[in-house]
């Protein structure tokens, strides 16, 4: 069961890795000084810690006096009653909760099946030349993966989409032999990569965290690395010619893109960027492409915080609604007549003293402690 204090907790300080990460890929030169595949590791291991936010089996509570307390009563206490039904308002944030991620789930679904109806209406690109440049790509990665060569006038961006069966989509530009290669090694790279994956892992997060808006700056930042990551990889074997011509690549297809701007839910790649971060990925590229050991020993250290912050934090930091006397939580309480906890669905414990509410607990104390289920069963018995 996921406890609310512990999804708080891991929501807390995985906003807070985040906010790491985009202070760090603001800075060009921060960003030379770490190895790019730490990086989109790191973002990896914060979304994953997102889709899977359990409690570990070892928990250190924290319990909060002042404030947290009385908002946990808050939204404990009933709010209305709906057909005779006691509704909370914990109950209530729940409900508004699932339906956002009901309506962008229902959004996600139409916005895949609308790609798809799309690429049926595609026309394969005949050209001998691209099916060339594709063998010869899979060759070099010792791979035997078919893509399916597409081509329609309404695309602005090359990209590819599918995860069993790619296709990779080629607007109707003007592309030299070498920017052909360019291109599809891009695309191809990505799907090798497991881009695509990672694509429907972000889309799935935003689903359940529709209201967090760290979570769209997580998937940003993690689309913005897998550019920069497979842009490395093309060019870190090329010539410093090639490396230019690379380059002079993704300007030419920014610059068609403009002329025919057009939104892409699913874009994999050479995506609807602005200029400036087009002229980021081309700056990263040229300034330093090899991986030293100064970069990878930066990078480790990066990524100790990070999991530092999503995964110790977390156990050591489990902040808890506490209203009860510290003085008085040394094992009295449960020990005397009149004195009887309720045990709640999210793990905590409302505690009772001669049949009055006094407070909300996340553990008890004492070897005699009665603990019910219900007020009903606490009355039938004290």
């Amino acid at each position: 069961m996921i406890r609310v204090s512990v999804l708080i907790s891991i929501s807390l300080f995985s906003s807070i890795a985040v906010i790491l990460l985009k202070v760090v890929l603001r800075n060009n030169n921060a960003v030379l000084q770490l190895d790019v595949r730490f990086l989109l590791a790191c973002m990896l291991f914060i979304l994953i810690r997102m889709l899977v936010p359990i409690e570990l089996p070892i928990t250190n509570n924290i319990p909060i006096h002042a404030i947290y307390p009385d908002i946990y009563i808050f939204i404990q206490e009933s709010a209305f009653k709906v057909y005779g039904t006691e509704v909370s308002v914990q109950k209530l944030l729940g409900m508004v909760w699932l339906t956002g991620s009901v309506a962008v789930f229902i959004k996600l679904v139409h916005s895949y099946i609308t790609i798809r109806i799309q690429l049926a209406g595609f026309l394969k690109l005949e050209d001998p030349v691209f099916e060339k440049v594709a063998k010869k790509i899979n060759a070099e990665y010792k791979r035997r993966v078919f893509f399916e060569i597409l081509t329609a006038e309404e695309v602005n961006t090359p990209f590819v989409f599918g995860i069993i069966k790619p296709s990779i989509v080629i607007p109707k530009f003007e592309f030299s032999e070498r920017d052909r290669y360019f291109v599809l090694k891009h695309e191809m790279l990505h799907y090798y990569r497991g881009d695509m994956v990672i694509k429907l892992l972000c889309e799935l997060l935003k689903v359940i965290y529709w209201w967090n808006p760290f979570m769209y700056v997580l998937c940003n930042l993690v689309a913005d690395m897998q550019e920069i990551n497979v842009d490395f990889k093309v060019i870190r074997d090329l010539p410093d010619l090639e490396q230019l011509k690379y380059s002079e690549c993704l300007v030419n297809v920014a610059r068609s893109r403009e002329k025919k701007k057009r939104s892409g839910h699913w874009l994999m790649s050479f995506q609807n960027e602005s200029p400036s971060a087009v002229h980021k990925r081309i700056s990263l590229m040229l300034e330093n492409l090899e991986i030293i050991k100064r970069k990878t020993v930066k990078s480790i250290l990066l990524s100790i915080a990070i999991i530092f912050l999503v995964i110790i934090c977390p156990i050591v930091f489990i902040f808890e609604p506490y209203s009860i006397r510290e003085e008085d939580a040394d094992g009295t309480f449960g020990l005397k007549d009149g004195v009887f906890y309720l045990k709640n669905s999210d793990g905590t414990y409302d505690f009772y003293l001669d049949s009055q509410y006094v407070g909300t607990v996340s553990e008890v104390s004492g070897d005699s402690t009665q603990i019910y289920d219900s007020l009903e069963e606490a009355k039938r018995n004290e």
